[in-house]
């Protein structure tokens, strides 16, 4: 077995210590730096990061109250019967608020077509010996069949339903049996008058599941007409080919599901949406004030105890950085402008309610400030009196909410400033990886030449030592050098 030499075991010195103590004030200096550089640095990422999402949450929050989206209307219906839908509406932003009463005469209908009583026997019955094409038409939509020879009934209804160019023709057998037999049923969901289900052929032999003969008469026979919605409002009658009518009612949109009884209508109520403008209004105001909140975090200074150099509270990963500060400003700015393309009276938020507290907060503020009213008795006036007004201080091309979002997209989109901020200190950190790696290769060269230098150092002064004694060893054996020795002392 080889034996392991230890450094400074020839000199007896405390070499080894003494590498050590050298290696790790150099890897303490070099290394200490580049870390806490690249602390730094990971601490501004992640705090651009929460920056920028904070920021993303906001610009959500302003996209809510743009354009139209506060100008909704709500349709509410009360119906004749509960537990019974009779009537559905919804109504656009531009609606007129309004109350209506609303009676449904009919619904829209498809046509039904049967064949005569004794025609058919059983579903096995053959419709033609010869091949030919049956043609369905409703309105402005058809579709052919292709029926072949010795084809039944079931077959033929089969082939109907399963086409692919069926517009919406269902095909039924009915097994009445007796002097009834077999009856072969259309039903057409082309609904609205004179879209009547029309069935026509090349083959007079098929005449007998035809609307239109090509020879003497037809088999089958209309027993529904196609037919129109029709409903009353507030005693004027409307009809519609489906059971949807639009714009009956300006700008409201009607679906009807059955006819109301008689003497019991529907109640229809157009109104604004205020619930609505105000939870999407309270989420902005929400927003924002966590967008202050997490700039606050971020930004936040270190805290010193009293004798003004112990650190009692960390400071924000940004603090000391301008941008969010900045940020912070530019949009104080925009909040407390007036906007050109809205309602006189109603062109600030401090005019409908809104406004900053003492912590740089939005809030609706129940208290009354200077003898005025409260910014909760503006917020509803402004929801009571003036709600269209509400949607053009917010929405339009220069409202607030196009003047916050032009703003906030500078920060928040792909290549934008905080992109931009991102892949800067990515970089940066990029780099201190690559210092660490050539600092930790130096420290190993490093001490691979100090450990080299001081073996050295070492065997040196271990043979001097082991000289000194031979030395010694050999003037000790000199005749008379014990006794000089002696006398001396």
């Amino acid at each position: 077995m080889s034996q392991v030499n230890f450094l400074g075991s020839a000199s007896g010195l405390p070499l080894e210590e003494l590498v050590s103590t050298l290696v790790k004030v150099e890897r303490d200096s070099k290394l200490g730096r580049i870390n806490k550089t690249k602390s730094t640095l990971e601490a501004s990422l992640s705090g651009v990061g929460r920056l920028k999402s904070a920021l993303s949450s906001f610009q959500n929050s302003i996209k809510a109250l743009g354009g139209n989206n506060l100008k909704a209307r709500v349709a509410t219906i009360t119906q004749p019967q509960e537990n019974k839908t009779f009537l559905e509406a919804s109504a656009s932003n531009s609606a007129v608020p309004g109350s209506f009463d609303v009676k449904v005469n009919q619904l829209a209908a498809g046509s039904r077509l049967e064949s005569a009583d004794g025609s058919y026997d059983s579903a096995n019955d053959v419709v033609s010996t010869t091949d030919g094409v049956i043609t369905l038409t409703a309105g402005d939509k058809s579709f052919d069949v292709n029926v072949t020879a010795g084809m039944t009934l079931n077959q033929l209804r089969q082939k109907i339903n399963g086409a692919s160019d069926n517009f919406g023709v269902n095909v039924n057998l009915i097994n009445a049996g007796g002097a009834v037999g077999t009856k072969l049923v259309f039903s057409s969901g082309i609904t609205g008058d004179g879209n009547d289900l029309q069935i026509s052929n090349n083959n007079a032999e098929l005449d007998s599941i035809s609307t239109i003969p090509t020879g003497a008469s037809a088999g089958l026979s209309v027993v529904q007409a196609a037919q129109n919605a029709e409903i009353e409002i507030d005693g004027i009658l409307a009809s519609s080919n489906t059971n949807v009518f639009s714009n009956v009612i300006q700008d409201v949109s009607l679906t009807v599901r059955a006819v109301t009884p008689d003497g019991n209508n529907a109640a229809l109520n157009i109104n604004t949406d205020k619930e609505g403008a105000e939870e999407k209004i309270n989420a902005f105001i929400k927003s924002y004030n966590e967008l202050v909140d997490q700039i606050d975090s971020l930004t936040k200074n270190r805290t010193l105890g009293s004798d003004g150099k112990t650190v009692t509270a960390q400071g924000g990963p940004l603090a000391g950085d301008p941008l969010p500060r900045s940020i912070m400003s530019q949009l104080r700015g925009i909040l407390g402008s007036a906007f050109e393309d809205a309602d006189e009276g109603l062109s600030t938020l401090y005019s409908m309610g809104i406004t900053f507290n003492s912590s740089g907060k939005l809030e609706i503020a129940s208290t009354s400030e200077f003898g005025g009213d409260s910014g909760r008795v503006r917020f509803n006036r402004a929801l009571d009196e003036n709600f269209d007004g509400i949607a053009s201080l917010f929405g339009g091309d220069k409202g607030l909410s196009a003047s916050l979002e032009d703003f906030t997209k500078q920060f928040t989109q792909s290549g934008g400033i905080i992109a931009t901020r991102e892949n800067s200190l990515r970089g940066q950190i990029d780099k201190s990886n690559k210092d660490l790696e050539a600092a930790n290769r130096f420290i190993q060269s490093y001490e691979q030449t100090l450990r080299s230098r001081y073996t050295a150092l070492d065997g040196l002064l271990g043979s001097m030592q082991n000289m000194a004694s031979t030395i010694t060893a050999q003037l000790s054996n000199l005749p008379g050098f014990r006794t000089q020795t002696t006398n001396r002392n």
